[in-house]
């Protein structure tokens, strides 16, 4: 290591690879970047000056990614506990881009089975349903008033029982017009 006039520490490029323990292609990308202070003679690289440059401009998740992992490896039982979930999905890049595309797939899927009409939504078929239970309920509850005077003058069980049914099968059939027209629109 060699000082200049003002007690800077200078290397060369190579020899601050070694000194941050990493590749000499560290050192060029860094220097690419524009992440290191380079002496006046425009060759040494300033140890100390690089160092915080380098701290200052490194993205600040991937620096709590880094020192997470440190005392991670000094300290396993700092590891904040994993659902089932998460430990099965895995902390690899790789792994998260699998469960992202399957996830992109898996709406895909959704979204070509709704435009087909095979997929429907649940809140809208509750809706149907409940609609389609409250006219069915007050259909029924008006049936006796509808058919009373029809029936008082009936005798035989046999004209009692062929009114019956022509009514159930008003009342079903527009049901199923009321289906028709809600549902399938």
């Amino acid at each position: 290591m060699e000082g200049d006039q003002l007690g800077m520490a200078t290397v060369s490029q190579s020899e601050f690879a070694d000194i941050l323990g990493k590749d000499k292609s560290y050192v060029t990308r860094l220097k690419q970047a524009g992440r290191l202070v380079f002496a006046a003679d425009g060759k040494k690289v300033d140890v100390e000056a690089s160092k915080a440059r380098i701290a200052e401009t490194s993205h600040p998740g991937f620096k709590e990614v880094i020192e997470q992992r440190e005392a991670q490896k000094s300290n396993p039982a700092s590891l904040p506990p994993q659902s089932p979930q998460e430990a099965a999905i895995g902390n690899s890049l790789q792994t998260a881009r699998a469960v992202k595309e399957k996830y992109f797939a898996l709406q895909a899927k959704a979204d070509y089975e709704a435009s087909i009409g095979k997929l429907v939504d649940a809140e809208g078929v509750r809706l149907f349903v409940t609609d389609l239970a409250a006219t069915f309920r007050c259909a029924l509850e008006i049936l006796p008033d509808r058919m009373a005077a029809e029936l008082v003058p009936l005798n035989d069980a046999e004209a009692i029982r062929a009114v019956l049914l022509e009514n159930f099968e008003q009342l079903l059939s527009d049901l199923a017009d009321k289906v028709k027209t809600m549902y399938y629109n």
